[in-house]
């Protein structure tokens, strides 16, 4: 189904000098917990690098769960091979038994990971969570190689909600073994130095961030809508800060009231009732939109003003990511991973976590500056374009994967650097 003729060229600062190897194409095999119709940004990002490496000659399957009833256990979506482990939860109705259901998961995953060993070279799992622990032992039981992404950085990082177990009862126990994993990926500065406190030795880290399509066409211009368009997309969770967003938005509508003001919250979660109670508490309900989880967020980012990424915690957003690549001038809270991508006042706007003053500041000092709107989402553009398209995460995946397979036919030592 796939070709493996081809062989991709390796990195040499990457391999100790000495090392000789013939490389050939891995077979890669990409874990994440939940998938379609689920929608997030592990999703999301699991489904474009896999459909990217595919592709460039790669043999790649997405393994997860099989959580949703009416989904199929395989399936091809968009090129990517889909394979869903049985879970017990939400499959016969038996909502009530979603924390068994992650064990049922842990022991599928495990089950299938032995029983296609043949079919694999390399195991990555997105997001550092239960299901890289039986990445981890079928990895030592196979001699397969597995990379860990983690997710996020600070108060909701993977590695402190594994530690609270907050997913699973228990699952703190499994995060020591989940830490022997052969290789991680750090999206951010901030991942890569929670990883060397964890105990990570830094020669097991390597820094690649994650990527967006640059096929959406970028805004040309950046003269206001009728009514002031700001754009959310993301999940309605606690970690999204979206409750500040809406006290700010609400001020800043308060002191230009000249203008018509909208805010349009893509996404679904957990908060969405109480977000709704507090849009209608604020006197907002006709000026916000919750629109809901969707399959494309383009044609929402086309429609909008500015974007708003309000998080208290974030690896590399994707969201974020796409707003720049639509031109779109981007405010985001000054956290780990936001950093990487906007510098203040050149490629965005940072402001102060979780404080709805600077918010609504920021909002209103691009309302008000025509020439800094076009500055701003110019320049994200442009820095998307030269570092973070998918083309290019997705070759340094592709040589990444490469080496790690082909590590022991010359030797038993690669030394990973991780790029900063």
């Amino acid at each position: 189904m796939f070709s493996r003729d081809e062989t991709p060229p390796l990195q040499a600062s990457r391999v100790q000098p000495g090392l000789a190897i013939v490389p050939t194409l891995p077979r890669v095999l990409i874990i994440v917990r939940q998938f379609y119709p689920w929608v997030g940004g592990a999703e999301r990002t699991a489904q474009r690098l896999a459909a990217r490496l595919i592709q460039v000659g790669l043999d790649v399957r997405i393994v997860t769960g099989w959580w949703f009833r009416g989904t199929p256990q395989q399936e091809i979506i968009a090129s990517v091979p889909i394979f869903r482990n049985f879970t017990c939860w939400n499959m016969f109705d038996l909502r009530g038994l979603r924390k068994l259901a992650g064990y049922v998961y842990i022991v599928s995953l495990l089950a299938y990971l032995w029983d296609r060993r043949r079919q694999y070279d390399v195991i990555h799992v997105h997001l550092l969570s239960y299901p890289a622990w039986p990445a981890v032992i079928a990895g030592r039981w196979l001699g397969k190689k597995v990379v860990i992404r983690p997710g996020n950085s600070g108060p909701y990082s993977d590695i402190l909600r594994m530690r609270q177990s907050d997913l699973l009862p228990g699952q703190r126990y499994l995060l020591p073994t989940v830490l022997r994993a052969g290789c991680f990926i750090a999206l951010s500065p901030e991942i890569e130095a929670e990883l060397c406190q964890a105990g990570v030795p830094p020669e097991r880290i390597v820094s690649i961030p994650n990527g967006v399509e640059l096929g959406a066409a970028s805004k040309t211009s950046y003269s206001l809508n009728d009514a002031v368009t700001i754009v959310y997309v993301g999940r309605l969770h606690p970690s999204k800060g979206l409750g500040v967003l809406l006290s700010a938005f609400a001020q800043a509508a308060q002191t230009r009231p000249q203008l018509r003001w909208r805010l349009v919250i893509v996404g679904e979660g957990v908060l969405r009732p109480e977000l709704e109670a507090q849009a209608a508490n604020l006197g907002l309900a006709d000026a916000v939109q919750f629109v809901g989880q969707v399959q494309e967020v383009s044609p929402h980012l086309a429609q909008g003003d500015i974007f708003v990424l309000p998080s208290l915690s974030e690896g590399i957003s994707n969201a974020l990511l796409e707003a720049m690549a639509h031109g779109l001038p981007c405010v985001a809270t000054r956290i780990g991973g936001n950093t990487t991508l906007i510098r203040d006042g050149e490629t965005g706007l940072l402001v102060a976590l979780a404080s709805t003053e600077a918010l609504a500041a920021a909002l209103t000092r691009l309302v008000d500056d025509q020439a800094l709107r076009e500055r701003l989402g110019r320049r994200a553009r442009a820095l998307v374009e030269a570092d973070f398209g998918m083309d290019q995460v997705a070759q340094r995946y592709r040589e990444l994967y490469t080496a790690l397979a082909n590590a022991d036919r010359g030797s038993t030592n690669i030394s990973w650097k991780a790029e900063t």
